[in-house]
């Protein structure tokens, strides 16, 4: 697939046939140095608004409909405009021409509209693919991937408990019954078979203070086969988007984590972001709910009051804290073992004892 060391693909190829470059930790978009963990441009995908760009699409549309030149050259503009700013494209595409080298070099030293639209007119389905798709392809992301991932998560706790043991995700979807649904883009929906049509090739990727690295590159026409790739990939190595279950918007969730809460802003709590609003309100809930937490509790705040009012050192809060917090554990687990109320009972005098014994 290379010949003498160079990029059989890079030969010619226009700028939305998109080069990713994929390794261990992450993938590289084109000639961008960052490296992106799996699963950004899906989550970003998640929670794009598709409302503006479909309207400019239709408002162009509506004109090659008409093959009204007028009414064409400005929708085109800002469709052309608006396609820089869609998940993936914005990291490369930075101005219109980019994403069109072939119109702008027939219109080059022209710098007439008019011009412009007309070569569109020429063949309209032809210069409307690429949008098209990039329309079509991220409204089926955001519903068949987010359902997917939401059947993911359906019935799993929140955010995984102390002691509590992490399945790995692929186990989750065999659990879930998704795991006949990833062998092609359409994840199950469509009969017949959909692997991505992608070209790849290997090559060693060098950059600026880090060790040389094997990467796989693959090159993309359509934002579906891509987003299919980065998904299955990222499960293979623990990156998977989730949706926050404070605000509603979808967080990357990465390798060891089992967060239920993005870090964005959370709404109607200002200066506060949504895992610091779940945490609160995961540990109230925790305390209602436990008797060994209210027991804790309690002793807590007694002994903080006492640092407050001077009848109690720090380094001496500080060290019954640390003791407090393991009887507090043990109890935790003895308690949650207890076969008959008796039992529970004798632990919770006991520890309510410890944690008051000063």
């Amino acid at each position: 697939m290379a010949v003498l060391g160079k990029d059989l693909f890079d030969l010619g190829r226009p700028d939305t046939h998109t080069k990713i470059q994929f390794g261990d930790r992450g993938y590289w978009v084109e000639l961008n140095a960052d490296c992106l963990p799996y699963g950004t441009i899906l989550t970003e995908i998640l929670n794009f608004q598709m409302e503006d760009y479909c309207a400019k699409l239709a408002a162009v549309e509506q004109a090659v409909a008409a093959r009204n030149r007028a009414q064409l050259s400005r929708p085109l503009w800002e469709l052309m405009d608006t396609f820089t700013a869609l998940p993936l494209y914005r990291l490369y595409v930075e101005e219109p021409w980019t994403a069109e080298p072939d119109l702008f070099h027939q219109l080059f030293g022209a710098g007439v509209d008019m011009v412009m639209a007309k070569q569109v007119l020429k063949k309209p389905d032809v210069f409307l693919q690429k949008y098209v798709r990039a329309r079509d392809d991220i409204l089926y992301i955001q519903k068949r991937y987010g359902w997917f991932l939401e059947s993911l998560f359906e019935g799993q706790p929140f955010e995984k408990k102390k002691g509590q043991r992490k399945l790995p995700l692929a186990q989750q979807l065999a659990d879930q019954f998704l795991d006949a649904f990833v062998s092609g883009v359409s994840l199950g929906e469509d009969i017949q078979v959909d692997a991505p049509q992608v070209n790849i090739q290997y090559a060693v990727l060098q950059q600026d203070g880090q060790p040389p690295e094997l990467v796989e590159k693959m090159y993309f026409d359509r934002l579906l086969d891509f987003v299919y790739v980065e998904l299955m990939r990222g499960l293979q190595k623990g990156y998977v988007p989730k949706r926050c279950a404070n605000c509603g918007r979808w967080f990357l969730q990465f390798p060891g984590a089992t967060y239920a809460y993005c870090d964005g802003p959370a709404p109607g709590q200002e200066g506060k972001t949504c895992r610091e609003v779940g945490a609160s309100a995961n540990f109230q809930e925790k305390v209602r709910n436990n008797e060994i937490w209210k027991l804790h509790q309690r002793a807590y705040k007694k002994y903080f009051a006492r640092t407050r009012k001077g009848t109690m050192s720090k380094p001496d809060f500080e060290a019954w804290a640390r003791k407090a917090e393991q009887l507090r554990d043990e109890a935790l687990t003895n308690y949650e073992n207890a076969v008959t109320p008796e039992e529970q009972s004798r632990i919770l005098a006991e520890l309510k004892s410890a944690l008051n014994r000063r």
